[in-house]
């Protein structure tokens, strides 16, 4: 049996160990190389290092086997991709494309659609309300994933009660406001709050944290809600995810142009509103917001994340008998965060698209970027003048006007040119894949290759839901 010196052997073994291949070892200053480094021959691609070439096994003094270094960008890209074509001419919307990528596993962002019947007196066989709901998670999966399946249904609920509580005249926008408003405070305190009753009435930590679990974990939310009988559309941010709408604009040479209508502001400490609200809520303490930072956080509302909402002795009482963290340092007057959301409505025209997306894309793309890329996919898939197709389109080219500046981030980070590709069935992956390369296929079948938790250091979980937006049969035909 053959030995190897000892540097040799240091050398073969970090190499073994960053494959995770199990080998049992020889003590002192050499190691007994037998079959079972065998398995070594299915994990690398590289021929062995120089030091090993005259040492290693014949076997292995050639090129190592391992699964394809590249990637099907495709395939990934489009594996959780969904196009539904709403058939319902009493909606307003002929269609919605959403689309996941994950880099946290499992990933922390969570979405949900719903359309159902107006709760309008006497519409309920013309008018439809659409909801479209995006969690984007942290801390964990636990908030965003219960979001998905709570929220919509809540809100749905409160709507038909104030629509039935006023059946001779539609609510007040202010009304429904409070309604949403409310629905979202509630939802929250069902996290954060009612919980500790259970808890504090048993001395089981294990209890404690099956109950406190989305209390721990956070998530932002926003949700879309559109009223075909009116064309409002409501936008209801808590976070910083956002909503940005496309209207298209026929110019005299009969080409398209996309106007951009940004329909929430991030809820960060760049936001001037957050900071007023914080300071006013905390008069004396300093340093609470730092750049776009909130208290260490990257966003200043939010459900869950209860080390910002909960009093400091209730923090203290779990710190000592439930596994709860160590109260943060900074919190001083608690509560800093909130889910209450901030609504903006925006009337909606025929042509007009929403796009909703977690705060992954934007770190990629700019509001008239995201705008413009829907708009080139929308004139490729009308066959109109001068759209734009293939892999190789550049930001300047995008029938949008683009802002002044781009504050992006990730296309710096991984010192590449934006160069755009219009390729994509459905519009939602087509949004994605040009905010992890466009072009650049080889860029994004490397960021696909990093796995979490190294992957969240290059991208973040992606989620991204776009809407089309027609005119609700029953208006045509009242014009009639």
């Amino acid at each position: 049996m053959q030995r190897l010196p000892l540097s040799a052997f240091r050398l073969l073994r970090r190499s073994v160990l960053s494959h995770r291949t199990a080998i049992g070892f020889g003590f002192g200053a050499s190691v007994a190389v037998s079959g079972t480094l065998l398995g070594l021959h299915t994990l690398h691609n590289d021929a062995p290092p120089d030091a090993l070439k005259d040492v290693l096994p014949p076997f292995l003094d050639r090129k190592f086997v391992s699964p394809r270094p590249d990637v099907d960008v495709d395939a990934w890209l489009r594996q959780n991709e969904r196009s539904v074509v709403v058939r319902d001419p009493a909606t307003g919307i002929t269609r919605y494309d959403t689309v996941q990528l994950e880099s946290n596993y499992p990933s922390e962002d969570d979405r949900a659609e719903k359309i159902v019947r107006s709760a309008q007196s006497g519409s309920f066989d013309s008018y439809r309300w659409s909801f479209f709901g995006l969690y984007d998670g942290h801390a964990g999966w636990e908030t965003s994933q219960w979001l998905s399946k709570a929220l919509i249904p809540a809100v749905v609920t409160a709507l038909k009660a104030l629509y039935t509580s006023t059946p001779s005249q539609t609510p007040t926008p202010e009304a429904i406001d409070k309604t949403i408003t409310d629905t979202f405070l509630a939802l929250d305190d069902s996290i954060v709050n009612a919980p500790l009753k259970d808890v504090f009435a048993s001395s089981s930590r294990t209890r404690a944290v099956h109950f406190l679990d989305k209390a721990n974990a956070g998530s932002c939310a926003i949700l879309a809600f559109y009223d075909s009988a009116s064309s409002a559309l409501r936008i209801a941010l808590t976070g910083d995810s956002r909503a940005v709408l496309g209207r298209p604009v026929t110019l005299p040479d009969g080409s398209t142009t996309y106007e951009v209508h940004v329909l929430s502001t991030d809820q960060n400490g760049l936001n001037p509103l957050e900071v007023e609200r914080l300071a006013r809520e905390h008069p004396g303490e300093e340093n609470l917001t730092k750049g776009s930072r909130v208290m260490g956080w990257g966003l200043s509302r939010a459900f869950g994340d209860a080390r910002m909402k909960w009093a400091l002795d209730v923090q203290s009482r779990l710190k000592e008998g439930y596994l709860g963290r160590t109260p943060m340092g900074i919190v001083k007057t608690p509560p800093y965060f909130t889910a209450e959301p901030v609504i903006t409505t925006t009337r909606v025209q025929p042509g007009d698209f929403l796009i909703l997306a977690s705060d992954g894309l934007w770190e990629s793309l700019t509001n008239e970027e995201a705008v413009g890329l829907v708009g080139a996919w929308a004139d490729k898939q009308a066959k109109r003048p001068k759209a734009l197709d293939g892999d190789n389109i550049m930001p300047a080219d995008l029938p949008v006007k683009l802002g002044e500046k781009d504050d992006t981030d990730r296309y710096k980070q991984w010192n590449i040119p934006k160069r755009f590709a219009n390729v994509d069935e459905n519009v939602a992956t087509h949004i994605a894949r040009n905010a992890l390369g466009g072009a650049d296929s080889d860029n994004i079948g490397a960021l696909s290759k990093i796995k979490s938790p190294r992957a969240r250091s290059f991208r973040d979980d992606i989620t991204v839901s776009v809407v089309f937006f027609s005119e609700p049969e029953a208006k045509r035909v009242s014009k009639l």
